[in-house]
């Protein structure tokens, strides 16, 4: 009876040294892959990471921007509506205080000018306020009953140079010359970097030091008194 057997294909012997030459030597086009992946992740990284600290550095920019803005326009209206009060200035301190919270700081907080203003909106000179943030400013009669505030300057001016008892809120005027009062309130807020983007950019102004001064001024026609 005859048996059937499978025999395996012939194949030539294969020498121990080609063997480990073929496990231990990797492809060259794998190779040349693996480096330019690197170099690419070199050259990106630094860009994506500047754009990245750029956007969130700009949001907390343009947020200060607006909240001084904004706090200038309340305090603009505040003192339109305090009008020759004796406290109008505290009124107008402490909105600012409470307009400028988190997540900015009223520490940074540089000045603050309460002004009489012409029909352009300009300052009129000799007729302002100027407020340093230190103190602090007693405001008897009023809550809270001191500011974070030093008295108006120049220091020759007990009460500064546009005091508010002397104001005009009357709507016939208060002279012949002197119609009632369009009253500004400037801000002025030192913005501080939140990321390490000020060692990039210290070629624009005040980066350098770390800072930016924002300002913002608003005027509003005092409401009349009949």
């Amino acid at each position: 009876m005859l048996t059937r057997v499978r025999l395996a294909p012939h194949r030539p012997p294969v020498s121990a040294v080609a063997r480990r030459r073929h496990l231990v030597v990797p492809r060259p086009d794998r190779a040349r892959g693996r480096g330019q992946t690197l170099v690419e992740f070199a050259l990106v990284f630094p860009i994506f990471v500047m754009l990245l600290l750029s956007v969130v550095e700009f949001a907390f920019l343009f947020e200060a921007t607006l909240a001084t803005n904004f706090a200038s326009r309340n305090a603009a209206l505040m003192a339109a509506e305090a009008g020759a009060n004796t406290l109008a200035d505290c009124a107008i301190l402490a909105q600012i205080e409470k307009d400028l919270g988190a997540p900015n700081s009223q520490a940074n907080i540089q000045s603050v000018t309460i002004y009489r203003a012409d029909r352009a909106g300009n300052a009129i000179s000799g007729e302002q306020n100027v407020y340093a943030r230190g103190g602090p400013m007693t405001c008897t009669g009023f809550t809270p009953s001191t500011v974070p505030y030093g008295p108006p300057s120049p220091a020759t001016y007990p009460v500064g140079e546009y005091p508010t008892g002397g104001r005009c809120d009357v709507l016939a005027g208060c002279t012949t010359t002197r119609p009632i009062d369009s009253i500004g309130v400037k801000i002025v807020y030192r913005y501080r970097f939140v990321t390490p983007l000020k060692n990039l950019v210290g070629w624009l102004p005040g980066a350098s030091a770390g800072y930016f001064d924002v300002t913002w001024s608003n005027v509003l026609r005092m409401e009349p008194v009949l």
